[in-house]
């Protein structure tokens, strides 16, 4: 379509597509509609019939439409805007490739305007599809974990488009994209730093709505300090369950867990954190090389 191709020819590229496609998406559709069979004993329904109805076996007072129970406007404003969920907010990248894309369309090729595209399409589908649904978030997760992916996806061209294109672009769009990759790369190292229920038991007794990625800087700065009960980030709710507690009230990383949990010998933990720091370092190495070798 972007390459203006009409008519005939159009229809024989569409054609030529569903010959390939069509017999691999039954394919599929098959083998999914048989795990379906044998879990859950329908051909044409998924769990969530049988989902609902154990949910209101346990809380009557659920809507009848559950969990299809959210106004279709607050789950898509929710996905977009809400300071807990908002995919803008967990994933900046996103702002940088819809940016670069509405300023450098007509400088993109065919290919990257039909990528672009076709992304953009999946991230409201999977918004929309979901606006509806009583945990339209996904909880527990680290963002949105419905749409993630499909932001991922046109995230993922963010960066080689400013690459590309920088000589074109005006300072101020390479300023803020910068910015907004950086601030992308320490949010992401930040959802690393802790097991992702740790804000959502917290939000439980702090209240909605809440930044939730400014309140996971401050559980790392608290964390570091010791100051987790003085700051009033240690609630209740965290202890409710004890393995989640013990998962949460630590450094998100194996070594630092395993010492946690306690269920392996000292000298295991200590090979786990030499491992660890090494890898970190050959990372570095490799990335000083790498930075070394395309320098002009």
């Amino acid at each position: 379509w972007f390459e203006q191709t009409r008519g005939r020819e159009l229809w024989r590229r569409m054609m030529a597509y569903c010959k390939i496609a069509i017999p691999v998406y039954v394919l599929f559709a098959i083998i999914e509609r048989f795990y379906n069979f044998y879990r859950f004993g329908s051909w044409t329904q998924t769990y969530i019939p049988i989902f609902a109805r154990e949910q209101r076996l346990q809380d009557p007072t659920l809507p009848a439409n559950f969990p299809w129970s959210t106004p279709f406007h607050e789950g898509v404003l929710g996905a977009l805007f809400k300071p807990e969920k908002s995919i803008f907010l967990f994933d900046p990248l996103l702002v940088v490739a819809l940016l670069l894309i509405v300023l450098l369309w007509n400088r993109l090729t065919v290919e990257v305007r039909a990528y672009a595209t076709a992304s953009l399409f999946l991230v409201a589908a999977y918004i929309g599809f979901y606006a509806r649904y009583t945990y339209w978030a996904g909880d527990f997760a680290w963002g949105d974990r419905y749409v993630s992916t499909a932001v991922q996806m046109v995230a993922l061209i963010g960066v080689p488009l400013l690459l590309q294109h920088r000589a074109a672009l005006q300072l101020w769009v390479l300023t803020i994209s910068m910015l907004l990759i950086a601030a992308s790369f320490v949010i992401q190292i930040a959802s690393l730093a802790f097991w992702l229920p740790l804000e959502i038991y917290q939000m439980e007794t702090l209240g909605h709505p809440m930044f939730v990625i400014a309140l996971r800087f401050k559980n790392i700065v608290a964390f570091a300090l010791g100051k987790m009960d003085a700051w009033g980030l240690n609630t209740e709710a965290m202890s409710q369950d004890q393995w989640d507690y013990t998962h949460i009230t630590t450094w998100n990383f194996f070594p630092f867990l395993l010492r946690r949990v306690g269920a392996v010998p000292a000298w295991g933990v200590r090979t786990a954190f030499g491992v660890w720091l090494t890898g970190i370092g050959a990372l570095f190495l490799v990335l000083t090389k790498l930075r070394r070798v395309l320098e002009p």
